[in-house]
């Protein structure tokens, strides 16, 4: 059997079992499978996306909020209907991912040059975007080498809904209060995104070395096997 490595989240990270069931089921009358909703939300970060790259940081902010709501109705629908698949959470994960991108990698184009001639680069911002990018991606990709070793992560300090809200936040506060709002929302999901990516490598290397233990342990106390 695999290992559960467990972590503080600073966030809820899953809702009530019977709300849930409810909104899936009220999601479902629509007709839409789950990876329709998986799509309309990816589609909705990518309008998110393509608003921040533009300049209308605070609208793609909101926007981004929206569309990151579509992301509990795939799951909700999978499971009240009972089309749950293996194939369907593959999709969700990897939207997931390229969404987070999508919205990162809009904040360095506006950032880089889609200010305008009179606009210089903002290299701090775009460094810790950058950072924050890289951060978010190894958050994911710890957790699923961990999986491949039977390791189980489900939460940590800044998972994807803190992510989400901080990214949110970074664009809100760029379109309203200006760039230094924008920037000190991006060192916080800079900070969160690498800080939980090494949170996972201490859980995980913690999980495999009491499971090693335990083998070592195991193999130790069997009796001797007798001769025939």
């Amino acid at each position: 059997g695999g290992a559960c490595a467990a972590a503080v989240s600073l966030l809820p990270h899953s809702i009530p079992s019977d709300v849930s069931e409810r909104i899936g089921r009220a999601a479902a009358r629509t007709r839409l499978t789950p990876n329709a909703f998986t799509v309309l939300g990816l589609a909705g970060m990518g309008a998110a996306a393509a608003l921040i790259a533009l300049g209308w940081l605070w609208q793609g902010g909101v926007v981004l909020l929206a569309a990151s709501l579509l992301d509990l109705l795939d799951g909700a629908v999978a499971r009240a209907t009972g089309r749950a698949s293996d194939w369907g959470a593959v999709f969700d994960a990897v939207s997931d991912r390229l969404a987070d991108f999508a919205i990162l990698f809009a904040i360095i184009v506006w950032y880089s040059g889609g200010r305008g001639e009179n606009a210089p680069p903002d290299r701090e911002i775009i460094l810790v975007a950058v950072a924050a990018l890289s951060g978010g991606m190894l958050v994911s990709y710890t957790r699923s080498k961990a999986a491949e070793f039977g390791v189980q992560i489900r939460s940590g300090l800044g998972t994807r809904a803190e992510r989400i809200v901080l990214m949110a936040a970074a664009a809100i506060l760029g379109g309203t209060v200006g760039d230094e709002g924008l920037a000190i929302a991006l060192w916080l999901l800079a900070a969160l995104a690498n800080l939980t990516a090494a949170q996972r490598w201490i859980l995980t290397w913690a999980a495999l070395r009491e499971r090693d233990r335990t083998i070592e342990a195991t193999r130790w106390k069997r009796p001797d096997t007798p001769f025939r």
